[in-house]
């Protein structure tokens, strides 16, 4: 493959990450909560930790939210301007890794590297995801390459500038997850220590000159947590209950009991694998291939850098209580770069079968995932529910660039020097054209805008108050319904939540309930929405919540996909003057 431009990829990427930004409302799970965090962050007076419903969340640090927020402040709550740090992070990330890439292998290996990072599924979605994964994705990135440049380093100045930008990114995985942001960064640099028995490594002045800079960064904000009036409980939270809770099972309260959640089998990770690669799942494991001769090559630094980002942090997240596909973003990391160092490996030898095959069952992915996500595209934006002329528009674009997709994977041959290029193009046709269609018809049914304009009709004027919500719920209060109280924090959760609505309702205000253990939309429920089936109408009538006294259901607002609300009244109230309930 010919070196590819810089600005070549960019113009390729640039356009996938901001459709999956921009184009989206919030999709559940996470990012409703992670919004509101978002949102009031920017109105804040204390900036150390987010707030949900008024109450400090201590889960992550405040990375996320400090930017986030920032841009909230000045360009207004809207979901595009909430990510519009995601994409710094994404190009943070980018840029990390395609110049570890190219110092180490040239540019081939910096831009076969950086379509991987965007494009691989669990990637793409940890980048375009109002989640802390994303700015962990940067952080991690930033590490790596700096550590890659202080290992390589001859001379003692640009080792040191490689380790500060190491220590950079460990600030900034730090401020994403916690602690757990340096499992990947500080597992792979022990690795290539280990591997090449550089002991004397560990003991140059260069390697711990950006430590006091960071500890200072993370102390200053440690004491202003301790500071708050909860802050050695929200302390606790961070760096014991949901460090290490989520690796192991504690002793800790219900709500931060994160080890009952998320199971995980030791072979949970390495069975889903193949899903995270996608497409290019096949040319990962070609390079896994490669790299099992490669790291024992005497100048392979890059190459067991790799594996020591991918190896180790496996290990320990296959035996952790809890196991999420996001988890993993960090060792994706390494793929992108073995993907990277072998893409470019095939251009000064010649491939054998296996990587023949490797690229041509990539073909094959690349064109069955376009064919799928295309005609699904196409039936969700011709479906009859709400079909207009801009639908049927997005329905033919999303069509053809998938045909498009399919035949440009389909008619590639050979490997890098003509495969790569052309794949890349396909899978980025299928993030945009294809995908982008359908983000805008999926707009108008998840959106928590949509939802709460259909609480406040039904509701009316009166008060508004949250029964036994779940964090989604919370969060939809905190962004589209001001004014709206959570029954159990209304009085500082001194008073029992169902008394506090039963004397909600004596005054008549409304209560907004999350029916519990409300089943997914199977198949012909989909398609009963989509106008593809006649409608069955399924009863919505379970038992009311006990305690609040007398009650009747006002109003049935259910979110496509299962989610239901009930608004309730008091059984004796009358009914609201010029409410709607739809």
């Amino acid at each position: 493959m010919k070196s590819q431009p810089l600005a070549r990829l960019l113009w390729l990427l640039l356009p996938v990450l901001c459709v999956g930004l921009f184009a989206r409302v919030y999709y559940t799970p996470d990012e409703p909560r992670e919004a509101s965090l978002v949102v009031a962050m920017a109105s804040q007076a204390d900036k150390s930790l987010p707030e949900l419903a008024g109450r400090p969340f201590a889960e992550k640090p405040p990375l996320l939210y400090w930017l986030g927020g920032g841009a909230v402040a000045v360009l207004g709550a809207e979901p595009g301007v909430a990510r519009l740090p995601n994409l710094l992070y994404a190009l943070l990330a980018l840029g990390s890794i395609v110049a570890l890439a190219t110092r180490a292998a040239g540019r081939t290996a910096g831009y076969a590297a950086g379509i991987a990072l965007v494009t691989t599924l669990q990637l793409y979605q940890g980048l375009i995801w109002l989640a802390t994964d994303a700015p962990l994705i940067g952080g991690v990135a930033l590490a790596l390459y700096g550590m890659h440049r202080g290992l390589v380093a001859q001379h003692d100045s640009d080792r040191l500038r490689g380790y500060l930008a190491l220590y950079a990114g460990l600030a900034i995985a730090f401020f994403a997850k916690g602690f757990a942001g340096w499992m990947v960064p500080v597992l792979a640099m022990l690795s290539v220590i280990a591997a090449e028995r550089r002991w004397r490594e560990i003991i140059r002045p260069a390697l711990w000159a950006g430590l006091p800079l960071l500890m200072l960064a993370i102390g200053a904000w440690v004491w202003a947590v301790s500071r708050r009036p909860e802050g050695p409980e929200a302390l606790r939270v961070l760096f014991w209950y949901n460090l290490v809770g989520r690796a192991v099972a504690i002793d800790a309260p219900q709500a931060y009991s994160y080890a009952t959640g998320h199971a995980n089998s030791p072979a949970k990770y390495l069975l889903e694998l193949p899903m995270y690669l996608l497409p290019w799942t096949f040319i990962a494991l070609a390079a896994v291939r490669r790299a099992w001769a490669r790291v024992r090559a005497p100048d392979a630094i890059a190459w067991r850098l790799a594996v020591g980002a991918i190896v180790p942090a496996t290990v320990l997240l296959s035996f952790a209580a809890t196991a999420r596909g996001v988890y993993y973003t960090p060792p994706l990391l390494g793929f992108a770069l073995l993907v990277g160092l072998y893409v470019a490996e095939l251009e000064r030898s010649a491939p054998d079968r296996w990587d023949l095959l490797a690229f041509r069952l990539t073909a094959v992915t690349i064109a069955l995932l376009a064919s799928v996500l295309g005609l699904l595209a196409a039936a969700v934006c011709w479906a009859p529910t709400g079909r207009g002329a801009v639908e049927v528009a997005g329905g033919a674009i999303a069509l053809a660039a998938a045909g498009a997709a399919a035949l440009l994977a389909i008619r590639t041959r050979g490997v890098a020097s003509t495969a790569l290029p052309r794949q890349a193009l396909a899978t980025a046709l299928i993030l945009t054209l294809v995908l982008g269609p359908l983000y805008l018809r999926l707009n108008d049914w998840l959106s928590l805008e949509a939802t709460a304009v259909r609480v406040r009709a039904a509701s009316g004027h009166a008060p508004l108050l949250l029964l036994a919500p779940d964090e989604t719920t919370v969060a939809l209060a905190g962004l589209y319904l001001p004014g709206a109280r959570v029954a159990d924090a209304t009085l500082g959760g001194t008073v029992d939540a169902a008394a506090t609505a039963q004397a909600a309702l004596s005054q008549g205000a409304r209560i907004l309930w999350l029916v519990p253990d409300r089943r997914r939309w199977k198949a012909a429920q989909w398609l009963a929405f989509l106008g593809y089936r006649p409608a069955v109408g399924v009863a919505l009538n379970p038992p009311l919540p006990a305690g609040i006294g007398p009650a009747r259901v006002e109003c049935v607002i259910e979110r496509a996909g299962g989610r239901a609300y009930l608004l309730l009244a008091a059984a004796d109230a009358a009914p609201l003057a010029g409410t709607l309930c739809r």
